[in-house]
C-alpha cells in the first residue's frame, strides 16, 4: 500500500509539470530542462513503484492460496464424510478453486486500490484547491454525485436483486457443471433430465438478470457517464467559461490551472469508477472468505492418542447408531467378525449397509455406540496406525494418474513386481496389462482407458496386495461378470490366513460361503447366520435370494 501510494503520487508529477509547461508554452518561450527531467521521472517512478507494488501484492496472493489450499487439504481429510455427502465432488471443488480464486480481488489488488483511492484524489484535490478552489469544488461534484449513487445501488433496496442474480447464476453453474460432467445421460434424455434443469436454471438466470439490469441498468449507466472522461472536461470547462469573471475571487483561472485541470480531474473519478466492478468482486471474496472460514472452523474427525496397538484382525461393533441431517440411518447395530473369517454386509437398497462400512472405516464417527478393531476403541488409533490395520475398496474406485504398478501397490508402495503381478493376477487383470505396450507403467487416462470392470478388478488386486489384516469391500464385483466375480471371491478367500473380510454385497451368489451374513433392514440387522440357516429361516434374506434366483426352489 505505501508503494502503491507513492506511485499514486509521483503519477501527479508529469501532469503537473505539463500543466506547468502550458504558460511558457503558450508565450513562446522554451522549455526548461528541469521540467523535462521532473516529467520521465514522474513517469518512471510512476510505473516501478506501482510495478513494484503490484508484484509484491500478488506474490502474497499466490503465497496466501497456496497456504489456504494446503490447509484446506489437511482438514478436509479430517473432515467426517458426511459433510461431503450434501456438496458433491463440485461442491467441494467450487470451494477449494472457485473460492480460493475469489479471494484474488481481495488481496492482490483491494490494498492497492484503497491506497490508490485514499491517497491521489485528496493529493488532486489539494493541488486543485490551491490553484483555483472553487473551480475545485465544482469539479469535485461529478465523483460525489457517483458516490452516492454506488451507495445508493448497495442499500438494502437493491439487495434482493443482486441475491437473487447471483444466486441464479450458482444454480446454472452447478447444473450446467453436472450437465457437462454427464453428457451421455443428458443425451439419453434429450428435453428432459439434466438438459431440461439446465434449460430452467439459464431461463431462472435470464429473468434474474434482466430483473437487476432493470432495476440497476439506468442508474449505473448514469453513474458511468458521469465519470467518464468527455463530461469531466465539459463539466470543468463549463465551471471555467459560463462565468465570465471565474469562479474564484480572484478571478479566471490562467490556461496553467485550466490545464492542470483538464489534466488531473481524470485521477478524481478514476477510483470511485473502481468501485464498481471492484466492490462487486471485493463482496464476492468477501463471501467466499466466509463460506473457506466457515469450513475451516468445522470440527474435524479427532485423531486418535491411543499407543496400544490392535492385537489382530478382530471387529466387534456394539450399539452403532448414525444419523445424516436429522434422519436415521442406522440403530442398535451389533455384530463381531473373528480373525480370518468372511461377513457378508447384505440388504435392499437404502437399508444403510454403505454407511456402516464408511463408519467401520472410521470416514466419520458414529452418534452412538462403539466400534473395537483389535480390542482397541477404533477411534483412539491415530490414522497411521489405522491405515496399517485396515484397507477399504470402495464401489466407486477410479485409478488415479499413476502407473499401474503404482496403482496397485497403494496400500504397500514397498511391493516387489512380482508381487504387484501376482496381485493382478488373482484380480484376473495381469494378462490385460501384459498386453499393454507400456505394460504395468501404463498411466490409466494417458496410455490406456479402463472400464468400470476393469477399474473394479484394479483396486480389488490392490486389496489383495495390501498387509492390512481387515478389508472392507464395498460391492467389489458389482461391474464384473459372474465367472469373474466367483473367480474373484475365490481369490478374496485365498488371500491370507488371518485376514478378516466384511464384503457388502448385492449378488447374494457370491457370498453363499461366507462364515456369517448380516442382513440388514431399514438401518437394523434383522437376520444373521450361514447361507444355508438362513434359506431355512424363510425371512428376508431368502426373499432376496429367491428374487435374484427366479424362482422359489432354485438353490447353488
Amino acid at each position: 500500500m505505501g508503494l502503491q501510494a507513492v506511485a499514486g503520487l509521483c503519477s501527479l508529477l508529469p501532469w503537473l509539470a505539463l500543466a506547468a509547461l502550458a504558460g511558457p508554452l503558450a508565450r513562446g518561450e522554451p522549455l526548461a530542462p528541469g521540467w523535462i527531467a521532473m516529467i520521465l521521472l514522474g513517469v518512471l517512478a510512476w510505473l516501478g513503484g506501482q510495478a513494484l507494488a503490484a508484484h509484491v501484492a500478488h506474490g502474497v496472493d499466490a503465497d496466501l492460496c497456496d497456504t489456504l489450499r494446503r490447509r484446506l487439504l489437511a482438514h478436509l481429510q479430517r473432515l467426517p464424510l458426511a459433510w461431503f455427502m450434501g456438496r458433491g465432488g463440485d461442491g467441494v471443488a467450487r470451494l477449494v478453486e472457485q473460492d480460493v480464486r475469489a479471494l484474488h480481488q481481495l488481496v492482490a489488488h483491494a490494498p492497492t486500490d484503497v491506497a490508490q483511492l485514499l491517497v491521489v484524489p485528496l493529493a488532486v484535490l489539494g493541488c486543485l484547491a490551491w490553484l483555483d478552489p472553487a473551480l475545485a469544488v465544482f469539479a469535485l461534484v461529478p465523483p460525489l454525485l457517483a458516490l452516492a449513487g454506488f451507495a445508493w445501488l448497495r442499500s438494502a433496496r437493491y439487495r434482493p436483486v443482486f441475491a437473487q442474480r447471483d444466486a441464479a447464476l450458482e444454480r446454472l453453474s452447478g447444473d450446467y457443471g453436472e450437465f457437462a460432467h454427464d453428457p451421455l445421460l443428458a443425451r439419453q434424455y434429450p428435453g428432459g433430465g439434466l438438459q431440461a434443469r439446465v434449460e430452467a436454471s439459464a431461463g431462472a438466470f435470464e429473468a434474474a438478470f434482466g430483473a437487476w439490469v432493470g432495476r440497476v441498468g439506468h442508474l449505473g449507466a448514469l453513474i458511468q457517464v458521469l465519470l467518464g472522461t468527455p463530461w469531466l472536461l465539459a463539466w470543468v470547462a463549463l465551471g471555467a467559461l459560463c462565468w465570465p469573471g471565474g469562479l474564484s475571487p480572484a478571478g479566471a483561472p490562467t490556461l496553467g490551472a485550466l490545464c492542470a485541470f483538464f489534466l488531473l480531474v481524470r485521477a478524481l473519478a478514476a477510483p470511485v469508477q473502481a468501485l464498481g466492478h471492484g466492490g462487486d468482486a471485493l463482496l464476492a471474496a468477501r463471501a467466499a472468505a466466509q463460506r473457506l472460514q466457515a469450513v475451516l472452523d468445522l470440527p474435524p474427525l479427532a485423531e486418535g492418542r491411543s499407543t496400544a496397538e490392535p492385537r489382530d484382525a478382530t471387529l466387534a461393533v456394539r450399539g452403532l447408531a448414525f444419523a445424516h441431517d436429522g434422519q436415521p440411518v442406522l440403530a442398535d447395530v451389533d455384530f463381531d467378525l473373528a480373525p480370518g473369517t468372511t461377513t457378508a454386509l447384505v440388504g435392499r437398497s437404502g437399508s444403510g449397509k454403505t454407511t456402516l462400512l464408511h463408519l467401520l472405516a472410521r470416514y466419520m464417527d458414529p452418534d452412538a455406540g462403539s466400534i473395537h478393531l483389535g480390542g482397541v476403541e477404533l477411534r483412539d488409533l491415530p490414522a497411521n496406525v489405522l491405515h496399517r490395520h485396515l484397507a477399504v475398496v470402495l464401489q466407486q474406485a477410479p485409478p488415479l494418474a499413476v502407473s499401474l504398478a503404482e496403482n496397485i501397490a497403494l496400500f504397500d508402495p514397498g511391493a516387489s513386481l512380482a508381487r504387484i503381478r501376482e496381485a493382478a493376477r488373482a484380480a484376473c487383470l495381469d494378462s490385460r496389462i501384459l498386453a499393454l505396450p507400456q505394460g504395468y507403467a501404463s498411466v490409466p487416462g494417458r496410455d490406456l482407458a479402463l472400464s468400470g470392470g476393469e477399474a473394479q478388478r484394479l483396486a480389488l488386486a490392490r486389496a489383495l496386495l495390501s498387509p492390512a489384516p481387515l478389508l472392507l469391500l464395498d460391492e467389489p464385483t458389482s461391474a464384473l461378470d459372474p465367472q469373474t466375480a466367483q473367480a474373484l471371491h475365490r481369490a478374496m478367500r485365498e488371500s491370507g490366513a488371518g485376514r478378516t473380510r466384511l464384503i457388502v454385497a448385492h449378488q447374494l451368489a457370491g457370498i453363499v460361503d461366507a462364515e456369517q451374513i448380516l442382513v440388514l433392514e431399514a438401518g437394523r440387522i434383522v437376520e444373521r447366520g450361514r447361507h444355508a440357516d438362513l434359506l431355512a429361516a424363510d425371512g428376508l434374506y431368502a426373499r432376496l435370494w429367491r428374487d435374484q434366483q427366479g424362482s422359489a426352489g432354485e438353490r447353488p
